[in-house]
């Protein structure tokens, strides 16, 4: 029900990062939010903006599991405990170029040591950053974790609301299974971040 609602305020750019309260990688990952994954569009969105289009209808989101990473389904993504949405400050034909990009690594393997230093296997909020990292005013800096240098979701999204490369669309079920949007959801995520 709650998809169903969101569906048109989540537009091809957007970024969700989710949460499962009882996953293991809660345990390794650092903050309340562990995962994240790219929302590059319906094919006739991405037509509309001169993107690729493979795919049918339901295939919306480029994302990157265990298993690869892979184009899927939205419900997919968002089958989670909690999850927030935010949109990148991009032009048009930023966005055009971040999808681009961010569609030659589909097929990718999983990357399971984190590091950022190489493309062949991507985690979850590298598809992010290899996306977007170098597009207009997209400059994200990498911490090095485990010997590795890399961007945990809660990493990404601090420094994209510090240097307002993101506007928060909407947060849901972190006080309970509740929708908020804008403001409310900005003040939401903040308190999280802080936790």
């Amino acid at each position: 029900e709650v998809r169903e609602q969101i569906s048109d305020l989540v537009k091809p750019g957007a970024v969700s990062v989710t949460r499962h309260d009882d996953a293991l990688s809660n345990l390794f990952l650092p903050g309340f939010w562990p995962h994240a994954a790219l929302y590059i569009g319906t094919p006739s969105e991405r037509r509309e903006l001169g993107v690729p289009d493979q795919g049918d209808d339901s295939i919306t989101v480029l994302e990157a599991k265990k298993d690869g990473v892979k184009l899927r389904q939205l419900r997919e993504t968002l089958a989670v405990d909690a999850f927030v949405v935010l949109r990148p400050k991009v032009t048009r034909e930023e966005l055009k170029a971040a999808l681009t990009r961010a569609l030659t690594h589909e097929g990718k393997l999983y990357d399971f040591i984190f590091d950022f230093r190489k493309s062949e296997r991507l985690a979850c909020t590298e598809v992010v950053y290899r996306s977007f990292h170098g597009i207009g005013p997209w400059q994200l800096e990498l911490t090095k974790r485990s010997g590795h240098l890399a961007l945990s979701a809660e990493d990404l999204m601090q420094q994209g609301l510090a240097k307002g490369l993101f506007e928060v669309v909407l947060i849901y079920g972190v006080d309970g299974e509740v929708l908020k949007l804008s403001d409310e959801a900005s003040q939401t995520l903040l308190a999280t971040l802080k936790r």
